[in-house]
């Protein structure tokens, strides 16, 4: 397997930033330029935009070989087969919404290959995922369907653009560091699952039962799955207790039960998220009596849809 060491010398943070920066037009950067100094980059990210759309164009393989163009493309080639493999081809709907089995199968590959989370937060190991597993045709549908927009951005290639990025890799540069966890489809497979596992053992631990499969049902909604990610990394850092992560999951799982599976606002999954983390804020989670944490986020969550914040 790589290294995160070894990813990093061959396409490094800032290089890969640079890369993504330079497919997309972004205003509010060239907001100090000249009209006609405007006019020229955005020719000129046109351009650059116009090969990725014939590369999708032209199918899978100038796709891999395009992806692989970020950096040498000897030393990209070279490594792909070092990455993890797909463990079986994946069809516009199941990547429109991947399930529960497409989601466990997914981890449990890139967890026997010695995934880590360090490397799978950086965009450009999914950038180079992606080139194998489009490379080896992975992906029957199509490229265009599967990862651009299909469509609806063909006369588009600023939209065409920025799907791919989104689906294949994550857009960092225009949407955080949390895009590689909730855009790439199958970077979220991976972290859902590894999350809707942690839960389950977590309550499990507490002597609640809730399984996997329950536990990633919670989280499969793309608001849910969004807000949790939000919240975590950079809102809410107490919430990256697991027995937080735990009781705002068992809360949902149980409102949902209740209240015939409707989904919740994301503004009530938010207001939910932090009651629990004000716990947190003067007592580490641990010492939190587990009973006062599961009925705080329930508490909460109730309070919160029967009397939603205006």
């Amino acid at each position: 397997m790589i290294a995160h060491a070894e990813l990093d010398a061959l396409i490094s943070r800032a290089a890969f930033r640079d890369w993504q920066s330079d497919l997309i037009y972004q205003g509010k950067r060239y907001r100090s330029q000249s009209e006609e100094d405007r006019a020229v980059i955005q020719r000129e990210t046109a351009q650059r935009q116009q090969v990725l759309a014939d590369a999708i164009a032209r199918g899978p393989h100038a796709v891999r070989d395009y992806l692989c163009n970020i950096t040498s493309r000897s030393k990209a080639f070279a490594l792909l087969n070092e990455l993890p493999a797909l463990p079986c081809p994946l069809t516009e709907a199941e990547m429109a919404q991947t399930t529960f089995h497409v989601d466990r199968e997914v981890s449990s590959v890139l967890d026997d290959w010695g995934i880590t989370p360090m490397l799978a937060g950086e965009s450009s190991f999914w950038a180079l995922c992606h080139a194998r597993w489009i490379g080896e045709g992975m992906f029957p549908d199509g490229v265009a369907r599967v990862f651009a927009g299909g469509d609806k951005t063909a006369s588009d290639t600023e939209a065409m653009t920025r799907t791919f990025l989104r689906r294949v890799c994550g857009l960092p540069v225009e949407r955080g560091n949390t895009s590689v966890i909730t855009n790439c489809v199958l970077s979220a497979a991976w972290w859902r699952f590894r999350l809707a596992k942690e839960v389950s053992d977590t309550l499990a631990n507490e002597g609640e039962a809730l399984g996997v499969a329950e536990a990633h049902r919670v989280l499969q909604g793309s608001v849910i799955w969004e807000t949790f990610v939000m919240n975590m990394i950079r809102r809410l850092a107490s919430l990256n207790s697991p027995r937080a992560r735990a009781a705002v999951v068992l809360a949902l799982h149980e409102h949902s039960r209740s209240d015939r599976g409707r989904s919740v606002p994301r503004e009530v999954v938010t207001g939910c998220m932090q009651k629990v983390a004000q716990l947190g804020d003067r007592f580490s989670f641990a010492l939190v009596d587990w009973t006062q944490l599961a009925e705080t986020a329930l508490g909460a969550l109730n309070n919160e849809v029967q009397e939603p914040a205006t």
